[in-house]
């Protein structure tokens, strides 16, 4: 008998994690980054499994981590698996961009509000007029986070793109002076697009690596290491500073339910 579509994606969750569904948290973060699921191990002393993803899912925190990879096709992937899980309750991204906007420096965090769909892959989930935003519920946690520790969160729309070493394409580099965009990814468009067709509530906190339109700044080694020297740890409490605040709220919001009925 054929797999419904229901059983086969959560079975691939399972593969793609090495971890069973009954051990998925109700908040998620996900992220692109090795080296971030090794330091949220380090940090929270959580459970680490390992498929085609990393996964540290860590049950006193309400909260897994799943380090997916790199790219629209990764992402449309696991927020498509994600879906199917009957107690999710959050997403956050943690993942890194380019600042277009001469404003922002390296190690400012951005709070997006919107993603432009520059990939290919959201295509497949929403008609090409459909705009790419997270959910307001979940961005207003995330940009709280950022607000508690001290920091100015910036906001705006992110452009993103599926194109490896778009820095050296003088007409994409031209166009994205001339509009007003704040930063460049990989991910976010996709992420944004798929989780609202599959009612996915998402946000996301997304640190600035480098500055590409800038002269020489385009992330050096140098620079790729000293962004995770400085900036990992920080970057990384943030994301459990918000899924802390949401825990409570829907704590809250279940203990006023029950005391209603």
């Amino acid at each position: 008998m054929r797999l419904k579509e229901h059983e086969y994606v959560r079975q691939t969750l399972e593969r793609y994690t090495g971890l069973s569904l009954d051990r998925f948290c109700e908040h998620v973060i996900i992220t692109n980054f090795r080296r971030y699921t090794q330091c949220f191990r380090e940090k929270t002393g959580g459970e680490f499994s390992e498929g085609n993803f990393r996964v540290v899912t860590v049950p006193d925190r309400n909260c897994t981590l799943i380090d997916f990879g790199i790219g629209s096709p990764q992402a449309a992937l696991v927020i498509h698996c994600l879906a199917y899980l009957d107690q999710l309750k959050s997403v956050i991204m943690l993942g890194m961009c380019g600042g277009i906007d001469d404003t922002l420096e390296v190690g400012d965090f951005v709070v997006p509000s919107a993603a432009i769909r520059g990939e290919g892959t959201s295509r497949h989930y929403l008609p090409r007029e459909f705009p790419a935003i997270p959910a307001s519920s979940v961005n207003l946690f995330c940009i709280g986070a950022v607000k508690r520790a001290q920091m100015v969160p910036k906001c705006g729309i992110v452009y993103t793109t599926d194109r490896r070493l778009w820095e050296f394409d003088e007409a994409f580099v031209d166009y994205l002076r001339n509009q007003r965009i704040l930063a460049i990814d990989m991910e976010l468009a996709t992420l944004f697009s798929v989780s609202y067709r599959f009612e996915v509530p998402i946000g996301s906190i997304m640190l600035v690596s480098d500055m590409p339109l800038q002269r020489r700044g385009i992330k050096s080694k140098e620079l790729h290491q000293k962004v995770y020297d400085d900036f990992m740890d920080t970057h990384i409490d943030l994301g459990l500073e918000a899924v802390k605040a949401l825990d409570a709220h829907w704590d809250a919001v279940e203990r006023k339910l029950t005391s209603e009925w």
